[in-house]
């Protein structure tokens, strides 16, 4: 039973975190500069407390269920952590950028953060396929 509620919570988690990294990614990309700061201002809070909480919540139920459940076995969950630690770590960037597009709304960033919709879609789909088939 433990182990559904854990599971729960990790999928929510996620669920909430990737939600919070499309909004960032929409903003950052699509959001003209004339218009960026209180947008920003209001998103950066919404991040902080909502999509930075998600990310730890998804690591915190993620790291439980593999000590205590699935184990370090199979490749497929390497595989997992690796997107998740490079998705972490565009949160960061996007985080990041916002802070200084805050400041400055005519500061574009690079590439990589701009287009952040894509890669968190497929990245996204890449793990739900190897949490669910467990290809290898």
């Amino acid at each position: 039973m433990l182990y559904f509620i854990i599971k729960g919570l990790h999928v929510a988690s996620d669920i909430i975190w990737v939600g919070g990294m499309l909004i960032n990614a929409f903003v950052i990309a699509m959001v003209p500069p004339p218009i960026r700061g209180g947008v920003i201002t209001a998103l950066r809070r919404y991040d902080r407390l909502v999509t930075t909480t998600a990310l730890a919540g998804v690591w915190l139920f993620g790291l439980i269920l593999a000590f205590g459940y699935i184990g370090f076995s199979g490749g497929w969950l390497h595989l997992k952590l690796l997107i998740v630690g490079m998705l972490s770590a565009l949160h960061g960037m996007q985080s990041a950028w916002l802070r200084r597009m805050e400041a400055n709304p005519l500061l574009d960033p690079p590439a990589f953060v701009s287009k952040g919709m894509p890669i968190v879609l497929v990245s996204t789909v890449v793990v739900v396929l190897l949490a669910e088939v467990k290809p290898f």
